[in-house]
């Protein structure tokens, strides 16, 4: 389970290497430094250089070479018709990841619910804490490794295996997803009534409340999606 502090340490590494690219010191084609290089320049550990690596390849920011480094292919913000094309190409991708969701969510909430120690429980509701933070500043990097963690953290406790390993493979996918979607405020505002709806069936231990909580929260992502489009 992420940690909180390692939840800021990698927000903090995102926003110095994005704000490097921002500020015009690369250009397009341009390779990054290594990741020796980075951690040593940022002073954090090599997981957290790669998880920052990973996020800003999600915002697409760089894309990564095997075996000869990481490369910027854009150094502005995108604007909301990049965004829109996105959603219009991934369309039906982002479709299949959410039905599935739909099905693994609600099952890892209730093993979550079944198995979890109270300490877990309060580690899901420090997260939600600092989703609602993130949301009053509109901060969609900070929302969207916040979303990741609230639904991975309830995967990661639920002892299953198996669904541990779909939900990876789900984050890994959905990552970029997370950061395009909380970049349109509308999406934002929708995104935390269900994540209290869900830690207050947490809280309660009421396994149904929390799956059909779940569910809900899924559903409206998919209306989102298609509000994007419009």
């Amino acid at each position: 389970m992420r940690s909180i502090s390692r939840l800021s340490i990698t927000d903090q590494a995102v926003q110095q290497i994005k704000n490097e690219i921002l500020s015009g010191a690369y250009k397009i084609g341009d390779r990054i430094p290594t990741e020796k290089d980075l951690c040593q320049q940022l002073g954090v550990g090599r997981s957290t250089v790669r998880e920052a690596l990973r996020m800003l390849k999600a915002l697409g920011f760089i894309e990564v070479k095997q075996g000869k480094g990481a490369f910027i292919i854009k150094t502005s913000e995108d604007s909301d018709e990049k965004i829109r094309d996105w959603f219009s190409k991934n369309k039906i991708e982002l479709i299949d990841f959410i039905q599935v969701r739909m099905s693994l969510e609600p099952l890892a909430v209730r093993l979550f619910i079944e198995r979890a120690s109270d300490e877990q429980i309060n580690n899901i509701d420090r997260i939600l804490v600092l989703f609602e933070n993130a949301t009053e500043s509109g901060n969609a990097l900070d929302l969207a490794l916040l979303d990741e963690a609230f639904h991975t953290a309830i995967a990661e406790a639920s002892g299953n295996n198996l669904l541990i390993m779909l939900n990876r493979t789900i984050v890994e996918f959905f990552r970029e997803y997370r950061v395009r979607s909380f970049a349109v405020k509308k999406n934002i505002k929708n995104a935390l009534e269900p994540h209290r709806k869900i830690m207050q069936a947490i809280r309660a231990r009421d396994s149904d409340a929390a799956a059909q909580a779940m569910v809900d929260h899924l559903k409206l992502s998919m209306t989102d999606i298609n509000k994007v489009l419009e």
